[in-house]
């Protein structure tokens, strides 16, 4: 997994990089990030930054709290002449960038936007103890079945919560 300075290192396209540090903190799809704007935006009761926005693939509202990554590039990316909250990178270069970027970093694999979308699913929030059906949630999906596909456990979060599970029930007795 590459981090946000060394995709700056391999990356001549500061917003490609953006674009995937952001992907990668909010779930949010090409299909969704490309068009949300200023009025996705919404500030919680707590003073809390949320993204709310339809999506296009399914019409289903999705949400998702703004982590400080995702803030810190929403402010860098402010421009008030734009609708969008990010600059426009059309699908055909965004990958054709992304190929280029595997092929800097020595990636073997298909390097996709994607991939952004899994990350946030599995690594940013299941890892930190977020329930799939919360995850759910914040990814716009109608059926949690979809949602397992993305959020995948890995081996780190089995044995913590296999540890969790034993601390749980320590005290319990087999009664025979």
């Amino acid at each position: 997994m590459l981090l946000y300075n060394e995709l700056q290192f391999f990356c001549r396209i500061p917003l490609l990089v953006a674009l995937i540090v952001f992907y990668r903190y909010t779930g949010v799809s090409y299909a969704d990030a490309v068009s949300i704007t200023d009025e996705n935006l919404y500030t919680d009761d707590n003073g809390a930054l949320w993204l709310k926005y339809r999506r296009k693939k399914n019409e289903h509202r999705a949400s998702v709290k703004l982590l400080p990554e995702a803030l810190a590039l929403l402010e860098k990316y402010k421009d008030k002449t734009r609708e969008t909250l990010f600059p426009l990178l059309r699908w055909s270069n965004l990958r054709r960038h992304m190929k280029a970027l595997a092929a800097l970093a020595g990636i073997k694999d298909d390097l996709c936007y994607h991939q952004a979308r899994h990350s946030f699913a599995s690594l940013i929030t299941l890892e930190a103890g977020v329930p799939i059906e919360t995850i759910s949630r914040m990814l716009g999906h109608s059926d949690i079945s979809t949602t397992q596909v993305y959020a995948r456990v890995s081996p780190k979060k089995l044995f913590e919560d296999m540890d969790k599970f034993i601390e749980t029930t320590k005290d319990f007795q087999l009664v025979l």
